[in-house]
């Protein structure tokens, strides 16, 4: 039976609380995990719920951090269902980085799935929690629509389940689908992939234009 999943990237956070302007003396965990969407965010993330693809949406899910939340409150609102909440679907604690820049930091996790600060997850330690979501989706939904709010780390972690990887000049993550690129490094706020499943097993994967939102 065919069951088609939307994997949707949070809308657009509000700077006062991007995680990089936070003092280290701060709990920054705990900051981002409460990050909320901008003024512009909000109107993006409604707008997004109108989008042809969300129509008819039978389940919502999403990651309890408060932006993906209010993300998907417009897409269950639309869809007349709740949301369903789910902490594997959470993005990927990045642990203690003391005095490391973020952008090695980043670097240094694309390279190796299992590189990880104290206190933080790795690559493959978020993949395997995020399969495991994907995976009880798929079976309390089968033969449904489902919208599934996440994080752009945590939901690239799910796709190279499904995907070839390879890496960019800038050593950015490159996923692609039976020679079709789905993710090219770059990322934007919202960012929505279709997955269309026969049981559980990946028959496509499309990544959908959102430009005009």
């Amino acid at each position: 039976m065919e069951t088609v999943v939307y994997l949707i990237r949070h809308s657009e956070v509000t700077p006062r609380v991007n995680i990089k302007n936070i003092s280290m003396h701060d709990n920054k965990q705990n900051i981002n995990e409460k990050a909320f969407l901008s003024v512009s965010g909000e109107k993006r993330a409604e707008k997004l719920s109108k989008h042809q693809e969300l129509q008819n949406i039978d389940a919502v899910y999403s990651s309890n951090y408060v932006r993906c939340l209010e993300t998907a409150k417009y897409i269950a609102l639309e869809n007349n269902t709740i949301i369903n909440v789910d902490d594997r679907l959470n993005e990927r604690k990045v642990g203690e980085m003391g005095e490391m820049r973020a952008s090695e930091f980043e670097r240094l996790q694309r390279k190796d799935f299992d590189f990880k600060l104290s206190g933080g997850e790795s690559l493959n330690q978020t993949k395997k929690r995020v399969v495991e979501a994907m995976k009880n989706i798929l079976m309390f939904e089968s033969g449904n629509r489902v919208a599934v709010i996440s994080h752009a780390t945590a939901i690239t972690t799910l796709l190279t389940a499904w995907c070839e990887t390879g890496y960019n000049v800038d050593d950015n993550i490159i996923l692609s689908f039976e020679d079709e690129t789905i993710v090219d490094g770059r990322y934007t706020a919202p960012m929505m992939f279709k997955v269309t499943f026969d049981g559980m097993n990946v028959k496509d994967i499309k990544n959908i234009d959102l430009t005009n939102l």
